[in-house]
């Protein structure tokens, strides 16, 4: 097996989950654009046309961070069960590749299944009540 081959593409996965990570995280969220759009209301004249509509819109979107954005959580427990079964599955994997078992390319596919559709299903944010469970 070439090592250096594996070790390449995981590096350029790796760097690519980092990028998209830093994008992501750049990305003005909520408050952010609330007190930037709050800068725009102070900078436009008083006598302007859209000042009541910015006004509005500031508004809703507070309103908006209020009731979904702070209630809105990640399964931190969903994601960890999914990522031990994919580590799992990797395991067999490899050990499927070494030695050739069809059973293990079977429970490896199984273990792969069930990580790839918990992350699917945990890692976005959710609406849920004061306790963690979704609403």
């Amino acid at each position: 097996m070439d090592w250096k081959a594996i070790a390449t593409v995981a590096v350029g996965v790796i760097g690519l989950i980092g990028v998209m990570a830093q994008r992501r995280c750049n990305r003005a969220q909520g408050r952010d654009r609330a007190k930037a759009d709050l800068d725009r209301l102070a900078l436009l004249p008083e006598d302007s046309s859209v000042r009541e509509e910015l006004r509005n819109h500031i508004d809703e979107t507070i309103r908006h961070i209020i009731s979904v954005e702070d209630s809105e959580r990640r399964d931190g427990f969903g994601i960890t069960l999914a990522s031990v079964f994919l580590i799992v599955s990797a395991g067999f994997a490899y050990y499927f590749i070494e030695h050739s078992g069809w059973w293990l390319a079977l429970a490896g596919a199984f273990f792969l299944v069930f990580g790839l559709v918990g992350l699917a299903s945990d890692v976005p944010r959710r609406q849920s009540d004061s306790q963690g469970r979704r609403v």
